[in-house]
């Protein structure tokens, strides 16, 4: 090789050297602006492209019976969602979910293409063959967050009471809205990373706001009585060819709701087409009829204006007032008062109201809950409507209102009325929550009895129940007779006012029974109610049959007092004074009826033993602000006052004397923030 190959070869090697070196050197600058200067910014940068933000769903507490039956659960399921900038193919995507959800393609192909977006739900809460078929498309860019679905495992028993939730679990309608805050729980947070085969994964090393379970409800309801309540009004509306049946049952002497239903004719074929937000027993208005003739009664009792014997001329069927012409469906000629509500004589009745005067009317209905809303725990409760004050009623507003016309009410206000009378007398706010249980079932809060106030005198509430008695025994109600069990009720049959106009709808009628069970010692009470019955349209044809045919059903399974049985249970409020009420008004009746005063037992602690209902792990420790309520009864005013003292029980007092009545009874836990009502009277 000559000397001129050698320096060409050298300065070439020299060249490949320094452009070596050179492109070395910038590699090394454009790592560094990189990793250094753009090293902070790249990684926020890369930690977008791999990271997402989801929301942790909180556990939604469960929905129990009274008999800890479950009605609503979290089923665990598989939801979807989609990472747009990890997607390659977003029409593919759109297309195959726009196949399986109600959004079109273009919708979902549009939120995948706006700009900063990242994070989109493409199928949620998918059952399991779903789920399958969509994680057997191996698409790219969507992932798979675990969620929980609602489940109400006796659908349709009792849906218009239990409610329902949206795809975010949160409650849309009955107990499950109203009791949202306690359900619901708390939502959490955490950081999602996609691996290299497309999966995801939590970053342990990344804080978590980790969810909350929610509490859980033990119900006033039961769900076997509630099943026969509803089996019947399906079979009550198919006998009478009616467009819907409701119906609701209670104890008269705590204000639980044990069963609370709504059908309409489709319902009762196994048609339901759509949730119903409303649960129309507490929302829905209307004319109640004969069973309102109890106001007209209680306020000339108590006012002293009739009793029971006096005598009222029924003009033979036909008594015109005005212009109008008032008629019985009987032509009645001489009725006593307890005559004309066993026989619902409409001319009686219309009389007495006369006699009463409006002021008394509108004050006995309002004692009673007409007019005001009951104080429910369920949303959408309706307070219906009385006649105005501001003028002077004329003689046929004051013939209507006492026979359940131009007055509005709601079913749960008329049972409420009647549990009043069942029970001696006083007006309870019905309810349907028994209790909140925290995620291991210890018992956080029970909600107890809660006195509104005196409506009716003890001796009011017994005559008022010798009437009803006298209806189901010789009256308009003989259909409700059952051997060996004494009830007590009314029938009630009222003309279906107009929509939007005045006047009433010929040949439509809402026909009703309520009453109560056992008369001496009632522990249930009981409402049918039939909209548009075809053909026989009188409650006492078509609701007293189909309450008789629920009461039948609930007897052997409830344990209800036959009249010549013993008490079980815990103590009513009835039955501490009766006794003394029943001789008050018949002396030495109640030995021969055979009525006992009892008391369940209380161990040490103060807590009932094992005759009480609610069965669930009580924590072991007792909230400070629980009370328990010591034994009152018996003790004169000032006793009872010094003693609620000491334990800083806050309290109500109604008369004077000793106390005969207590809630909540003793052994009690008092709610939070609640009184004890105490019934007091003088021996003398």
């Amino acid at each position: 090789m000559t000397s001129k190959k050698k320096a060409e070869l050298k300065r070439r090697s020299i060249i490949l050297f320094l452009l070596t070196i050179l492109f070395t050197l910038v590699i090394f600058l454009r790592l560094f602006y990189l990793q250094v200067l753009r090293g902070e910014q790249i990684q926020k940068i890369a930690t977008r492209q791999q990271e997402v933000c989801l929301k942790l769903e909180a556990k939604r507490g469960v929905i129990y019976d009274r008999n800890l039956k479950l009605l609503a659960f979290n089923l665990p399921v598989e939801s979807f969602f989609g990472v747009p900038y990890s997607i390659s193919n977003k029409s593919q995507i759109a297309r195959r979910f726009s196949s399986l959800t109600h959004k079109s393609y273009n919708k979902i192909r549009s939120s995948l293409n706006q700009e900063g977006r990242k994070f989109v739900w493409l199928k949620r809460k998918c059952e399991k063959d779903e789920a399958e078929k969509i994680k057997s498309w191996h698409l790219k860019g969507v992932y798979i967050q675990e969620e929980t679905k609602r489940r109400d495992p006796y659908f349709p028993l009792a849906c218009d009471l239990i409610g329902f939730v949206d795809i975010d679990n949160k409650g849309l309608a009955g107990i499950e809205y109203q009791y949202d805050q306690f359900l619901r729980g708390k939502e959490g947070e955490g950081i999602f990373q996609k691996d290299g085969q497309g999966n995801s994964y939590q970053i342990k090393e990344c804080p978590l706001v980790y969810p909350q379970s929610g509490k859980s409800l033990v119900l006033t309801i039961d769900l076997d009585l509630q099943a026969k309540l509803e089996e019947e009004l399906k079979n009550s509306i198919k006998i009478t060819n009616s467009q819907a049946g409701s119906g609701i049952f209670l104890n008269p002497n705590s204000g639980e709701i044990l069963a609370m239903a709504y059908l309409s004719k489709e319902n009762s074929e196994g048609i339901y087409s759509d949730r119903r937000v409303k649960n129309k027993v507490v929302s829905d208005n209307f004319e109640p009829g004969s069973t309102f003739k109890i106001v007209t009664a209680a306020a000339a009792l108590e006012k002293g204006i009739k009793k029971p014997e006096d005598s009222l001329y029924a003009d033979m069927g036909r008594f015109k007032i005005g212009r109008k012409v008032l008629h019985d469906i009987k032509e009645y000629g001489w009725l006593s008062f307890k005559e004309c509500v066993v026989f619902s004589s409409n001319i009686g009745m219309a009389k007495v109201a006369m006699e009463v005067g409006e002021k008394n009317l509108l004050d006995y209905a309002k004692r009673l809950g007409f007019g005001n809303k009951t104080g429910i725990d369920l949303p959408g409760e309706a307070k219906g409507i009385l006649p105005s004050s501001e003028r002077k009623w004329s003689d046929i507003t004051l013939a209507t209102f006492a026979i359940g016309h131009g007055v509005s009410i709601t079913p749960l206000q008329l049972i409420s009325a009647y549990a009043a009378i069942a029970n001696g007398g006083l007006l309870l706010k019905p309810y349907v929550v028994k209790a909140v249980l925290d995620e291991e079932g210890k018992v956080l809060q029970e909600f107890q009895p809660t006195v509104i106030r005196r409506a009716l005198k003890p001796k009011t509430s017994y005559l008022l129940t010798e009437f009803l008695k006298g209806v189901v025994s010789e009256g308009t109600g003989m259909e409700v007779q059952i051997e060996g069990v004494s009830i007590a009720g009314k029938t009630g049959t009222a003309e279906k006012p107009k929509v939007g106009e005045r006047g009433y709808q010929k040949g439509n009628y809402i026909a009703s029974f309520v009453g109560f069970f056992p008369a001496e010692n009632p522990q249930m009470v009981g409402l049918v109610i039939l909209d548009s019955p075809k053909g026989l349209h009188y409650g006492s044809q078509t609701a007293a049959p189909a309450f008789k045919r629920v009461t039948q059903k609930i007897l052997p399974s409830q344990n209800i007092l036959m009249e010549s049985g013993k008490e079980k249970g815990e103590l009513s409020f009835a039955i501490a004074t009766k006794r003394k009420l029943v001789d008050e008004v018949e002396p030495n009746k109640s030995s021969k009826l055979g009525i006992q005063v009892f008391a369940p037992h209380i161990d040490k602690k103060g807590t009932i033993g094992k005759d009480s209902e609610l069965k669930l792990t009580e924590s072991k420790k007792t909230n400070g602000s629980e009370k328990i309520m010591p034994k009152v009864i018996g003790l004169t005013v000032r006793e009872a006052i010094k003693l609620l003292g000491s334990y800083s029980i806050p309290f109500k007092i109604e008369g004077s004397g000793k106390v005969k009545k207590q809630v909540p009874l003793p052994g009690k836990k008092l709610a939070q923030g609640g009184n004890c009502f105490l019934e007091c009277r003088s021996d003398d």
